[in-house]
């Protein structure tokens, strides 16, 4: 991975959340000091706005970092393109996917044990459910979409 490609990512990774992040931003301050009740209560915009402005100020910094030290970037475009590392990442990725999958059952059953009048009523149920079940899902298309792409590029070469 050449080291204009990480920038050029890291670019649009900041230019997006940061349009994300000031509309969701102006929506929350607009609804709030108009009284405009676009949710039940609209400090939760003003919430969301955290995590792409976040993410854009660390896209950001990592810029900064490359530009004040391109001697760095190096290391950085290793980090980012090496096999083994790229396997460790994402053996780390489907380790943390397993243990919230996990989480998301037990706070599956415990919310169905704790509340079971709640249960098919309750759109706290239905989200954990269908997060639950779509993580599940999810996996085995992943899967074979994967096995998939893995076949056929051994056909191309």
């Amino acid at each position: 991975m050449s080291g204009e490609k990480i920038v050029k990512e890291t670019k649009t990774v900041m230019i997006v959340s940061l349009i994300v992040g000031f509309v969701l931003l102006t929506v929350g301050l607009v609804s709030r000091q108009f009284d405009i009740a676009l949710i039940s209560d609209n400090k939760a915009l003003l919430a969301l706005s955290l995590l792409p402005l976040s993410l854009a100020f660390v896209s950001f910094l990592k810029l900064s970092k490359i530009k004040k030290s391109p001697q760095k970037m190096r290391s950085i475009i290793i980090k980012e393109s090496d096999e083994r590392l790229v396997a460790l990442n994402n053996e780390a990725d489907a380790k943390t996917f397993k243990i919230l999958q996990g989480v998301l059952f037990l706070a599956y059953f415990g919310y169905t044990f704790i509340f079971p009048q709640e249960v098919f009523e309750s759109v706290g149920w239905w989200i954990l459910i269908i997060l639950l079940l779509g993580s599940m899902f999810l996996q085995g298309i992943f899967r074979h979409l994967i096995c998939k792409s893995n076949s056929n590029d051994g056909m191309n070469e």
